[in-house]
């Protein structure tokens, strides 16, 4: 180890340690090259290096440098987030990175195999995580002490998990108010492709935006939602051909189709096109979750601020301690694209 290593190793023991308090003079270099036996340009470069990193603030020329306030530099607590990094959980993740920044927390991303979550999740408790936030994992079990946040996620009341706060989207509403614009813009003819239902089970109950479109199709005197609606497996192209071959033939005049997800959209969209079908065009299309690059009508679920509240919780919690009670809560949903629903008078 060289002799400005050495130094720069004992300055920064001494500033961590408080040797120098937060907020007083530090040192003149030419002190210090005096008492380490080296010359000022060595010792300049040895503090700019400390400064570089925040352990010392550098004034204007002439007034001196002054020790950082430590404590701000330590982190107060660190978040983990269990998601697959897909287009959506990466806005949350921006929305989670946003809010430990500026509260001085860290962030560890995480993306086990199922098989191997829980042993993940002692290893961060063991770490010393604070919380984690997860999103497309449904929910799980965590290790006794420690904090969550499950998100885009509506469980059965019945079976809410121990210890374990929700944050989601009012998806019941955004599909409520996609469907009176559309029927705004004069479609009648409508048809609802939905594939997030069955990424529980097959006896699933219907998700919320799904509820959202039956019930602003009821509140239009629909009779026939149930006729005019198909269940798929998640990213199944043979499910989104078949709807269109069977429910196209059913309903010929259909000038719309409703998606629970903008992947619904997209399979859709790659099913009709080796149909020969243009959707969107021919047929007006829509999606969910604002995500998608296709020029559609979709609900902006706002994942972003879902992340940054679920954060900011796990920080209070951690600081003034776990309600009793398990939060529950749900952000605003607005509509996008709405210019790309064709008038149909």
């Amino acid at each position: 180890m060289g002799i400005s290593e050495r130094i720069y190793r004992e300055l920064k023991r001494r500033l961590e340690q408080g040797v120098y308090p937060a907020g007083s003079r530090f040192p003149s270099e030419a002190l210090l090259a005096d008492e380490f036996n080296v010359n000022k340009m060595t010792m300049n470069k040895i503090v700019s290096v400390l400064a570089g990193e925040n352990y010392l603030l550098r004034g204007v020329r002439g007034a001196g440098t002054r020790v950082a306030d430590f404590n701000n530099l330590r982190p107060r607590g660190t978040i983990a987030f269990i998601a697959k990094l897909l287009p959506y959980e990466t806005r949350i993740l921006n929305g989670i990175i946003s809010e430990c920044s500026q509260n001085n927390y860290t962030t560890v991303i995480e993306s086990p195999r199922s098989g191997d979550l829980l042993h993940r999740l002692q290893f961060l408790k063991n770490s010393g995580v604070t919380g984690v936030i997860s999103a497309g994992y449904g929910t799980f079990e965590v290790p006794e002490g420690m904090l969550h946040f499950c998100l885009d996620y509506d469980p059965p009341r019945e079976s809410l998990p121990l210890r374990t706060h929700f944050m989601n989207s009012d998806n019941f509403n955004g599909g409520v108010k996609l469907v009176n614009e559309v029927l705004r813009r004069g479609h009648r003819e409508i048809l609802i492709f939905s594939s997030e239902r069955y990424l529980l089970s097959p006896t699933a109950s219907v998700m919320p935006r799904v509820q959202g479109f039956n019930e602003a199709l009821r509140q239009a005197g629909y009779t026939d939602i149930d006729e005019r609606t198909f269940y798929g497996t998640s990213q199944s192209l043979a499910d989104a051909a078949y709807f269109l071959e069977n429910y196209l033939k059913r309903f010929p005049q259909t000038t719309l189709i409703m998606t629970d997800t903008d992947g619904s959209a997209e399979l859709i969209h790659k099913a009709a096109r080796q149909r020969g079908i243009s959707c969107p065009g021919d047929i007006a299309l829509t999606g969910f979750g604002n995500v998608t690059l296709l020029p559609i009508a979709t609900v902006d679920q706002d994942p972003e601020r879902q992340g940054g509240l679920a954060a900011r919780y796990l920080m209070k919690f951690r600081e003034q301690g776990e309600p009793e009670e398990i939060v529950k809560e749900y952000v605003e949903t607005r509509l996008t694209g709405i210019e790309d629903i064709p008038l149909n008078f």
